[in-house]
């Protein structure tokens, strides 16, 4: 079903079939066959396929829900317009016809006939929508703001159920049938509308900020209406930071411990916008929506046991949460961190650190310096596989876990495989702002096709999926834009999309051909349901 919605003869099919109630008006009138009161008739006549219309367009959404085709998307828009199309026939029909444009007593009719007043309350909502139905207008608005415009529709409907109720003297079966259908409609909207305001993410406060270096910053956020916070040791949250009057989705590890339910710490070092805002500009008050929480990098003391920590720069964030989360739940747990930064003055939470090393009976802290002062007594330069060993006599037994730049991450994982440390003994969590760390390599000319929105675009294979939709107007769903949450999840129909990450898929959805598009980037020609 979804091929055949989506060939180039379907919207010409249906738009055919919009006109058709047109083309039968006109014989009716043609033929003479109207109602003794012909101008009621047409009046009735158009102003009933208006609010037909608009209850299909409505119908869409449920019915793509319900049957899985997804195809059926790419025909709301011209249903929605077509309602409108008829509605302004009828208001025509109206100004022409019953007051000869006549407009104080056009006026005097919406502020007095209470039928007249709701209805032209739905056209109006009507116009709105139609006005701002392009992908212009998207773009235009943020997709936040437009959607919630185009929440409209239901109050339009509705307005135009009870302006036809009150219209009429005394069979009201047809329009009770509407109010009906809206009625039905609505309801199955419930359980969809609940479950995206549960996943839609809460809104914080920030309380505190504490400087940690000079380009590092702690930021203590407070949930809003006694909300509290489930999250494991070493996940993260993704909020949606407005900057210069723009939505920034950015995903930052939270350092606090997990038992702190109704507030929690995450700590930005000073890379890119946001985070240079959260540095710079942040101050307490402050008030942003978050989703999650997320990750797979997640301490758990049943399963790894003796947890040895490699962090490298802003990577001990997630780390400092499983360190509190040892020091909360097992103190004399046997634990190891080695810790690279680029001076001294660059280790983020030293304090903590210390105060942690000296808290836990078994927690060896070894701190690295690239660029060390002269008086740094601590080891020196990069990682090696020697200061390992003088650590970690033995590494079987051991659980490990890596954070950090990818440069860094790809050297810790050469030294633990040379030791012999299995692949099954090592997690690891891509650490770099706003996306997976990437090589991008040649860029490449590639064309990506969206079917759902019937757009075919030019982008290069440096680029992620999503930020070609976003650019464009194209409504994906997106969350962590690091790969672990799933929400960007989409299908496949033809190409190859290479991914730096597929932790956010489950083994259902990467049989059935989906793919992370905020980590995804096109090889060549793709093509995509969305």
């Amino acid at each position: 079903m979804n091929r055949i919605l989506s060939s180039r003869l379907a919207k010409t099919w249906l738009f055919l079939l919009c006109l058709t109630p047109l083309a039968l008006l006109g014989y009716r009138i043609y033929a003479n066959e109207l109602s003794a009161n012909p101008v009621e008739f047409i009046e009735h006549y158009i102003g009933d396929w208006a609010i037909r219309l608009l209850l299909i367009t409505l119908c869409v959404t449920p019915l793509r829900k319900l049957t899985g085709w997804s195809q059926l998307s790419r025909f709301r828009r011209l249903l929605g317009l077509f309602a409108f199309f008829y509605a302004v026939l009828h208001f025509l029909t109206y100004l022409l016809f019953d007051k000869q444009f006549d407009l104080m007593a056009i006026l005097g009719d919406i502020s007095k006939r209470r039928y007249i007043t709701v209805g032209f309350l739905s056209w109006v909502c009507m116009g709105a929508l139609a006005t701002t139905s392009t992908a212009g207008w998207v773009r235009r608005m943020g997709l936040e703001r437009w959607h919630r415009l185009h929440r409209l529709i239901y109050l339009s409907a509705a307005a135009a159920v009870i302006h036809y109720y009150w219209l009429v003297k005394s069979d009201i079966r047809l329009p009770a049938m509407y109010g009906a259908i809206l009625a039905v409609l609505l309801i199955a909207r419930v359980p969809w509308l609940w479950k995206k305001a549960r996943d839609g993410g809460f809104r914080v406060r920030l309380t505190k900020v504490h400087r940690e270096t000079n380009d590092a910053v702690t930021l203590t956020f407070s949930l809003l209406g006694g909300k509290t916070l489930q999250s494991k040791p070493g996940q993260f949250l993704t909020f949606n930071w407005v900057v210069n009057s723009q939505t920034l989705p950015r995903s930052y590890s939270i350092s606090s411990a997990p038992s702190r339910l109704g507030s929690f710490d995450v700590t930005v070092k000073k890379q890119g916008i946001v985070s240079t805002f959260l540095n710079e500009s942040a101050r307490e008050g402050l008030t942003v929506v978050a989703q999650g929480p997320y990750g797979r990098f997640v301490l758990d003391l049943a399963e790894h046991g003796a947890p040895v920590f490699f962090a490298g720069g802003s990577g001990i964030t997630p780390i400092l949460s499983m360190l509190r989360y040892v020091e909360e739940a097992s103190p004399g747990c046997d634990v190891t961190l080695f810790y690279a930064s680029r001076d001294e003055h660059q280790i983020i939470f030293k304090a903590e650190l210390d105060r942690l090393a000296a808290r836990l009976s078994k927690f060896r802290f070894v701190p690295i310096v690239t660029r060390p002062g002269a008086e740094w007594a601590g080891e020196r330069g990069e990682l090696t596989k020697e200061m390992v060993l003088k650590t970690l006599p033995a590494v079987e037994d051991k659980t490990f876990f890596l954070c950090g730049p990818a440069g860094f991450m790809t050297a810790v994982s050469g030294i633990l495989t040379s030791l012999g440390v299995g692949a099954n003994q090592i997690h690891q969590e891509r650490f770099t702002p706003g996306a997976v760390a990437y090589a991008p390599g040649e860029s490449v000319p590639c064309t990506v096709e969206f079917t759902r929105s019937r757009k075919r675009l030019e982008c290069n294979s440096t680029e992620t999926l999503l930020s070609v939709a976003e650019r464009n107007g194209v409504d994906i769903p997106a969350s962590c834009r690091i790969g672990q949450c799933g929400t960007c999840a989409t299908r496949v129909l033809a190409g190859e999309v290479q991914m730096e990450s597929d932790e956010g898929l489950s083994p259902a959805l990467r049989a059935e051909g989906f793919s992370l598009l905020c980590v995804g980037r096109a090889r060549g020609m793709v093509s995509l349901e969305a």
